[in-house]
C-alpha cells in the first residue's frame, strides 16, 4: 500500500457517494468544522486513491470547498476494498447507532462479497453462516446480539432508529416493540403446531436468554430440577425457592468460623439453619414467605421490616439468584462480621457487581468453589448428590478484613 502526500486540486477529487448514505449530513458538526478550520488550518491531510477518489475527510472537503480553497493536501493511498477501508478509516468518529448501522450493513455486504471470492480477510475464520455478523460486530466494537437488534430495528421500523440516536429508546426496548408487533406475528402466522424447531425459535427471539439459562431449561426436561431453572410447566419456582443441601453449608463450616450469633433472612424451611444449630450457632431464621419454619412475613429488601430485626453478627444464606447484589447491599447495612452467601459462580461477573466487589470497608474476604457442581432441588433432601451442570461456590465478606480475596477448592 503506497502512501505519500500530494498537493490536489478541489475540483478533481471525488468525493464517495458512500460517504453520505453512512454518516448522513450534521448542519451543527459542520458549522463547527467551519470555525475550528477558519482558525486553525487543516490539521490532517484529506485520504484518495490514485483515481482520485475521497476516502477519508469529506466533512473537511465540504468545509475547505465552502470557504474557498482551490487546492488541499491529500494523502494518496491504495486500498483492496475502497468501502472497507471509508468505514476503517472513520474508527475513531464519534457516531450514533444509525451510523454504526450503517457501516454494519456496508461490512457485511463487503464481507460476503469476499466469501463468494474465497478471499479471506486478514485471516479471520469463516465457520457458519454468522461469521460475518461475528466480524463486522468486533470490527465496529458493538455486540453481535445488539447489532442484530438494530438490524432487525431497521427492518421493520426504521422511525424507532432516531428515537434510539436521542436516547428515547434503548436497543433492547425498541427491538421489543418490533418483535411484538411484527416479527412474533410474521413467525407464527405460517408455523405449525409441532413444528419444535420453529417454536424453539420463536422463543429465542422473544426472551434471548443466555446460555446458561438454557442449559438450566435442558436440565428441566431431565427432571434434574436445578435452581434457578424453569419448572416442568414453564413457571419457576416461586419465589426462586430450592432447597440447600446440608453437605453444601456443613463444607462453608470447615472453611469459616463465625463469632456471634448467625442471621438466615431466606431460611426457606429451614435446611441451612438446622446445619448451623446443629453446630451449635445461635441462629435467627426468617423469610419472605412462612413455608414453616422460622419467622415468616419478613422481606430483607425491606428496610422497614428489618427494623424489627436489626444489626446481626453474621449472615448465612442462599440468596435468590434473581436479588444476589440486593441481598449483599442489604447484608452489609445490617450486618457486623461476616456475611455467607450460596450463589453461583458466574455471580462473578457483571458491571453492577463489579462495583460491589471494589468495596474495601466490607470487602470480599474469600470465595470457596466447588470442585464438583451440586444439585440444588425444590424437594426434600433426600437423593441429594453433588453431580449437578451449574458451578456453585460460598461468598464470604468479612468487614475491615485486609488484603486480597482468597480461593480455595472445596472437594467434595
Amino acid at each position: 500500500m503506497s502512501d505519500y502526500i500530494i498537493k490536489m486540486d478541489l475540483d478533481k477529487i471525488q468525493p464517495n457517494p458512500l460517504n453520505e448514505q453512512i454518516y448522513g449530513y450534521n448542519e451543527k458538526e459542520h458549522k463547527e468544522l467551519v470555525k475550528s478550520i477558519e482558525l486553525n488550518g487543516l490539521l490532517e491531510p484529506l485520504t484518495i486513491t490514485r483515481d482520485n477518489l475521497l476516502v477519508s475527510g469529506h466533512r473537511r472537503y465540504k468545509v475547505i470547498r465552502e470557504i474557498g480553497w482551490e487546492d488541499v493536501d491529500c494523502r494518496l493511498r491504495e486500498f483492496d476494498n475502497v468501502s472497507i477501508a471509508l468505514v476503517e478509516l472513520n474508527k475513531s468518529r464519534i457516531k450514533t447507532k444509525t451510523e454504526l448501522l450503517n457501516e454494519a450493513l456496508i461490512l457485511q455486504t463487503e464481507y460476503s462479497k469476499m466469501i463468494k471470492k474465497g478471499r479471506p480477510k486478514n485471516g479471520e475464520k469463516r465457520e457458519g453462516k454468522n461469521w460475518s455478523i461475528l466480524n463486522v460486530s468486533e470490527k465496529l466494537n458493538i455486540g453481535a446480539t445488539n447489532l442484530k437488534k438494530l438490524m432487525s430495528v431497521k427492518k421493520y421500523d426504521e422511525s424507532l432508529l432516531e428515537k434510539i440516536d436521542l436516547g428515547l429508546l434503548s436497543i433492547g426496548k425498541a427491538y421489543s416493540i418490533v418483535r411484538d408487533k411484527y416479527i412474533l406475528n410474521e413467525k407464527g402466522a405460517g408455523r405449525k403446531p409441532n413444528d419444535f424447531r420453529t417454536e424453539y425459535r420463536v422463543l429465542l427471539d422473544k426472551y434471548n436468554p443466555t446460555i446458561e439459562e438454557l442449559v438450566e431449561e435442558i436440565n428441566i426436561s431431565k427432571s434434574l430440577s436445578i435452581v434457578g431453572a424453569s419448572r416442568k410447566n414453564g413457571e419457576r419456582e416461586e419465589n426462586d425457592f430450592y432447597i440447600t443441601p446440608s453437605p453444601l453449608v456443613s463444607s462453608l463450616l470447615e472453611q469459616e468460623k463465625f463469632d456471634g450469633n448467625i442471621y438466615e433472612p431466606a431460611c426457606g424451611k429451614g435446611d441451612i439453619s438446622k446445619v448451623l444449630i446443629k453446630n451449635g450457632y445461635d441462629v435467627l431464621s426468617t423469610d419472605l414467605i412462612d413455608r414453616g419454619y422460622g419467622e415468616g412475613g419478613i422481606d430483607f429488601l425491606d428496610d422497614k421490616s428489618l427494623k424489627k430485626i436489626g444489626v446481626q453478627d453474621n449472615l448465612i444464606t442462599n440468596p435468590p439468584y434473581k436479588d444476589g447484589l440486593q441481598f449483599v447491599l442489604q447484608a452489609k447495612k445490617y450486618t457486623r462480621n461476616k456475611i455467607a452467601l450460596l450463589c453461583k459462580t458466574t455471580f462473578l461477573e457483571g458491571v453492577e457487581r463489579y462495583k460491589m466487589f471494589q468495596d474495601r470497608e466490607f470487602p470480599l474476604k474469600a470465595f470457596y468453589q466447588f470442585s464438583k457442581r451440586p444439585t440444588l432441588k425444590k424437594k426434600g433432601l433426600e437423593e441429594q448428590d453433588l453431580r449437578g451442570m451449574i458451578s456453585y461456590g460460598w461468598f464470604v465478606w468479612e468487614r475491615g478484613y485486609k488484603g486480597k480475596p482468597v480461593i480455595e477448592w472445596i472437594k467434595k
